[in-house]
Order: C-alpha cells, then sequence, then structure tokens
C-alpha cells in the first residue's frame, strides 16, 4: 500500500494478515517507545517512576518490551506478580494494586515482597493485625471531588479542609460528600480519612505510600492541578512517605475531535506542586504513575475481515469475523474506535453500521462513513493496544485471535491463534 496510514514500519498491513490470518491484534513498538518517551519527558524534571499497568495488555512480550525501555508493573493479581518474575522484574519494579479481593492475595504479595496498594478499611485493618509495622504499604485514596470539581458542584477547599477534618462536615453539603463518596468502588474515600487515622496509629502501620485514584480519566488540567493538591495536603500526615502514586488516566485521542489534555502541561503542574511539597516536608519523594492506555493504545490495532455486506433497507451492515469477543469496550463503555477500510482506500464513502459475528447485538461503530467496502476487505479497529485482547472472551464458544508485535522493521508472532483444543482443554466430560 502506498498509503503509510495503513503501513506500520513499512510493512504492509495486508501482507501481515496474508501470513498470520484475521482477526489479529497487531502492535507497533515504535509507537510504544514514542510514547514511554514522551512521558518521561513530560515529567523528566521529577524523580519518577513508570509502572506499566498490565491489566491493560497482558501479552509477555509487551511486558518484556516494556520491562527494555525501564518500566515496571502494576498488577492486579497474583498471577500477573507471577508473569513480572517470570520476565526477571524484581520485586521492587512490581506494585499490587488488588481491588475487593480476599486477604490471602495480599498476604501472598507480601511474601512475594511487592509493593502493597491497600483500597479498603477493612482490608487495611486486617493487614495492620498481622503485620503491623513490620512491612510497608500504600493506601488508595478516591477522591471523587474531582468529578463534582468538573461539574461545578463542590469547593476543592471545603472538601479537602473536611475530608480531613471530619468534625467539620458541615462546612460540606451533605449532598456533596454523599455524592462524592459514592460515585466509585475504587479506593478508600476522603470521607473516611478519619478512620485511616485511626487505624494506622491502632496497629502502627507503616504507611510508605498514597495513590491517587480517579473514577474518572484525566479531562482537564484544572481538575488535575486540584486533585495534586489534596493528596499532598494528605500525604503530609505520613511520617514514613517515601512515595506518592498517581496512577494512570491520562488519555489520548479515540475520536478525531477527542479533546485530551497536554502531558507537558500536566508535567509543569506536577512539577510545581511537586517541589513545594518536598519543601514543606523536608526531603525529597518518589512520584509513580501506572498508565497503560496512554502508552500502549496507538500501537495497536485490531484487523478483521469483512465476510458479509447485507441491507435492512434501512442501515448498511458491514459483518466481520470479530466482534465484543474480540473487542469489548465498544459494546460495554460506548467506546469510540475509529474504523477504516485499508485495503479500498479511495473507494466512495458510504455510511454503515460495522458489526461484529457474535449472536447478540455487536456493534463495533455505528453510522460510520467508510470507503465503499467489498467483500474480504480488511478492516482496520484503531486504538485496540490497550485493554483490547485483555479483555477478550470465548462467548460463541470462537476463539481469541492471534497477536503480532512489529519491531525492528518484522512482524514477530507473540501469541498464537487459538483452537478449537484450546476452547475445550479445560473441561471434565461426565460419563452418564
Amino acid at each position: 500500500m502506498k498509503n503509510y496510514q495503513y503501513n506500520l514500519q513499512k510493512l504492509d498491513l495486508h501482507d501481515v494478515c496474508a501470513k498470520f490470518g484475521t482477526p489479529l491484534y497487531v502492535y507497533d513498538a515504535d509507537i510504544i517507545k514514542k510514547q514511554f518517551k514522551n512521558f518521561t519527558k513530560a515529567f523528566g524534571e521529577i524523580d519518577h517512576k513508570i509502572m506499566f499497568a498490565v491489566k491493560s495488555c497482558t501479552n509477555l512480550s509487551i511486558m518484556k518490551y516494556m520491562q527494555t525501555l525501564g518500566a515496571g508493573i502494576d498488577t492486579v493479581s497474583i498471577p500477573e506478580i507471577k508473569m513480572g518474575f517470570n520476565l526477571g522484574f524484581k520485586p521492587e519494579k512490581i506494585v499490587f494494586t488488588p481491588n475487593v479481593v480476599e486477604f490471602c492475595e495480599i498476604s501472598d504479595a507480601v511474601e512475594l515482597g511487592v509493593h502493597i496498594n491497600i483500597e479498603n478499611l477493612q482490608t487495611l485493618e486486617a493487614f495492620g493485625k498481622k503485620f503491623k509495622d513490620s512491612y510497608p504499604v500504600c493506601i488508595r485514596l478516591n477522591p471523587n471531588m474531582l468529578s463534582e470539581i468538573e461539574s461545578g458542584k463542590a469547593d476543592i477547599d471545603s472538601l479537602n479542609f473536611a475530608s480531613i477534618n471530619k468534625e467539620h462536615y458541615d462546612e460540606v453539603s451533605k449532598e456533596n460528600v454523599v455524592a462524592w463518596h459514592n460515585q466509585s468502588k475504587f479506593g478508600i474515600s476522603l470521607t473516611q480519612f478519619d478512620k485511616i487515622l485511626k487505624l494506622v496509629k491502632k496497629y502502627n502501620i507503616r504507611i510508605n505510600g498514597v495513590h491517587l485514584h480517579s473514577s474518572h480519566v484525566i479531562l482537564s488540567e484544572e481538575v488535575f492541578e486540584k486533585g495534586i493538591k489534596t493528596v499532598f495536603e494528605i500525604a503530609k500526615l505520613f511520617d514514613h512517605l517515601e512515595y506518592v502514586n498517581f496512577g494512570g488516566g491520562i488519555m489520548v485521542k479515540h475520536h478525531p475531535d477527542d479533546k485530551v489534555v497536554k502531558i507537558d502541561k500536566i508535567g509543569e503542574i506536577l512539577k510545581k506542586e511537586y517541589d513545594k511539597f518536598c519543601i514543606s516536608i523536608g526531603k525529597k519523594i518518589k512520584i509513580w504513575f501506572e498508565p497503560g492506555r496512554y502508552l500502549l493504545s496507538e500501537s495497536g490495532c485490531l484487523l478483521a475481515k469483512a465476510v458479509v455486506l447485507k441491507t435492512n433497507g434501512f442501515i448498511n451492515f458491514v459483518g466481520t469475523n470479530t466482534g465484543f469477543n474480540h473487542l469489548l469496550r465498544p459494546m460495554m463503555y460506548d467506546a469510540y474506535h475509529q474504523i477504516i477500510n485499508i485495503t479500498n482506500p479511495d473507494g466512495k464513502l458510504e455510511k454503515y453500521n460495522i458489526v461484529g459475528n457474535l449472536c447478540e447485538i455487536d456493534n463495533i461503530g455505528t453510522h460510520r462513513m467508510l470507503n465503499k467496502v467489498r467483500q474480504n476487505d480488511i478492516i482496520m479497529i484503531k486504538n485496540a493496544g490497550a485493554y483490547g485482547f485483555s479483555m477478550s472472551s470465548n462467548y460463541n464458544t470462537r476463539p481469541k485471535p492471534a497477536e503480532v508485535l512489529i519491531i525492528n522493521g518484522k512482524a514477530r508472532l507473540i501469541r498464537k491463534r487459538e483452537n478449537f483444543d484450546d476452547l475445550i482443554h479445560n473441561q471434565i466430560e461426565l460419563d452418564f
């Protein structure tokens, strides 16, 4: 193909599909490296650590490539930790950030020697009872004032003050506090901050990190700045503080009209507040990040084949050989992914609904203008590098696709396509 959009590192994606088949996940290592460098540059004046969010893409080769770039890993399960160990990640380069898990997983993580984020009071108390000050731990907070501030409902100073001084909650309307507290299941609400302090004191828990969780992506510089200030104010209260973890949430464009925050500007804002914070506590700390989408989204695409073209008299459908079993985000989150017919780039633009082959409502994109689609044309679904394959399933008893990494000008298979035996190998057939 002459059109550069449909080549990766000078490789024709049609040739890649011919070699590995479709549907096919394809990642470009050059784009991953570029995004990693952009991230590092934006926060280069801060002593920072990048922990790649493994849940966004659990492929071993992608994890290993992140390791070569200098990243650690953010994990959400014990198997993800073990994957990291198998690849040579050291415990100090692994953070465990689970959500509502049995305490045995926390104990396992302690045995493995990795960093741990605790996101609920029940687990924090159990941790204190068992480990006291023998093992450092980070607390994951949920300052859901971010969404309230963005909507104009809440005042940052009042929320900030009330979160640390619960006896003064009357200064914040009950409606705001309740909405702020109930937005998300992740993290410990700032409305419960006094309980955190009581548990820390009661069990002599050694808090060495504070983790910010926003239940929303970072949509504005103003919201991010206010979140930073809040977390730094809270972090001052912990004598053993070594780092503040700002998680992920830095977006890339999915729709051509998307407006996203500039990562360089985020870096400038953080640098200013970081310097003030370090002066106020009399020591330097590290800043951690857990990016997934920012590093991987633009690097990956899902390539599918147009297998059936049909109309109901009102809508033209492009039926593909993929579906939400391979890319769940459009159906689960109503997420927009740009879709391109790479086989007929000069064809007349026509409106289509692009659908999957599952026996369900299986929309990949609706009312999209594509160059005229013909049977067997290759359809590219963009921005599928993060939370694509890792959220896939075998629904309708269909195998998962293969994955390919294009690196140093070569297409390398990094996950085999599943076959029938893979679909049934864990099942046990009973005799009746």
